[in-house]
């Protein structure tokens, strides 16, 4: 049997992390309700990562920032983006003589520039230089490198959002 003191406590601090919410767009300023994404810049030569990075930022910024995305003259903020740097790395491999390695396991790395301005204000409010999403493949694996620049681009996506909620 629990004592009463203890079940009053258990349901006291069960309630307390309940009662706060965040205010605004759910990790931007209040004022912000829409942003404006130009299109990406993309000076890596993985140029299919384009759209697919464009699609998962978009769907990011609308389901955990808690923005809607509008047209350039309608927004509060602008995020700019630009994918700067791509690299595929053998991380896991072996010496195999007369042939060079054999490869376990690969990384991709894909590096973006980003900046989220309050069009208010005329001020960057949050500046991600260097921002960086790394992913996982087996060479072995039918989809191989896509599937390392799929986890690559979910993880760098989540790198921004967490950065401009971090910022409030």
């Amino acid at each position: 049997m629990v004592a009463p003191g203890l079940l009053a406590l258990a349901v006291a601090s069960s309630t307390i992390g309940c009662n706060y919410t965040f205010s605004g767009g759910g990790g931007l300023p209040s004022h912000i309700e829409t942003v404006y994404v130009p299109p990406i810049e993309n000076r890596t030569t993985q140029f299919a990562l384009t759209e697919t990075f464009t699609d998962k930022l978009l769907e990011a910024v609308r389901r955990n920032l808690g923005v809607q995305l509008a047209a350039e003259a309608e927004a509060d903020a602008t995020i700019v983006a630009e994918l700067t740097r791509y690299t595929d790395t053998a991380m896991n491999f072996q010496g195999v003589e007369d042939v060079g390695a054999a490869v376990f396991q690969r990384r991709v790395a894909i590096v973006a520039q980003v900046q989220i301005i309050d069009r208010s204000k005329n001020e960057v409010i949050w500046n991600g230089t260097g921002v960086s999403g790394n992913g996982e493949y087996s060479p072995a694996d039918p989809a191989g490198e896509s599937t390392g620049q799929d986890v690559a681009l979910d993880n760098l996506v989540q790198k921004i959002v967490d950065g401009a909620q971090s910022q409030w």
